[in-house]
């Protein structure tokens, strides 16, 4: 049962509401109906293990800009649909940071390992920077209504060359990851598994975009 609706049903058991209560007013009732409020617990991606380092293909530098999200992921609850249009969230389940951050540091290891890069900072950086990523976090959340559950993430990335602030690349892409493990554990795995696979899915294009205007760049009549 999820999390919210548990505190409905002992809401409900309790003093006969019928209505999700806010969290304040729920602690000040359940104080007076002798339960304990759950512990909260925190959760980060699995970050993969580094590559084994390997000279940058490019002497260029980028910076990642801090990742934007929608509305709906703008909270560091773990969100999850029960039908293909409601959503919620698991109150006493939060994402350490928030999701667009998570995914903003996925990206730069992940381009790290690639190695097209001289050097990758996050921004603020006051580095000089020859691009710069963008990012905007679409979904990332548990499609509960799907049997079995599975775990959605969707991101759109773009790449700008800082000189002229042309957008050399971009990328929109979504993926499903099946859930295999139980409970929020097996949610944040199937949501790890699946922002991994994404970046690996996406980043080589762009790795490749970057290695083509190199070599332009280094025909054109100086």
């Amino acid at each position: 049962m999820k999390i919210a609706k548990l505190l409905s049903s002992i809401a409900r058991d309790c003093f006969g509401f019928h209505a999700p209560l806010p969290l304040c007013v729920f602690a000040v009732l359940m104080a007076g109906c002798g339960g304990k409020i759950p512990s909260t617990h925190y959760y980060s991606l699995k970050f993969p293990a580094p590559a084994p380092s390997a000279d940058p293909k490019t002497p260029l530098t980028l910076t990642i800009e801090p990742f934007r999200a929608a509305m709906s992921l703008r909270d560091d609850r773990i969100m999850y649909y029960e039908t293909p249009t409601e959503f919620s969230y698991y109150d006493y389940h939060l994402w350490s940071p928030d999701p667009a951050t998570l995914l903003a540091e996925l990206t730069r290891r992940h381009l790290n390992d690639l190695a097209i890069f001289a050097h990758v900072h996050l921004a603020p950086s006051h580095e000089h920077s020859d691009y710069v990523l963008r990012g905007y976090l679409l979904d990332f959340d548990e499609l509960d209504y799907i049997p079995g559950g599975k775990a959605r993430v969707a991101l759109d990335l773009r790449l700008v060359r800082t000189r002229d602030q042309k957008v050399l690349w971009s990328d929109r892409r979504e993926v499903e990851q099946a859930i295999s493990g139980s409970g929020v554990g097996g949610v944040v795995d199937a949501l790890s598994a699946a922002s991994d696979q994404l970046l690996n899915d996406s980043l080589p294009a762009l790795a490749a975009v970057v290695q083509r205007d190199v070599a332009e760049s280094n025909t054109k009549p100086q």
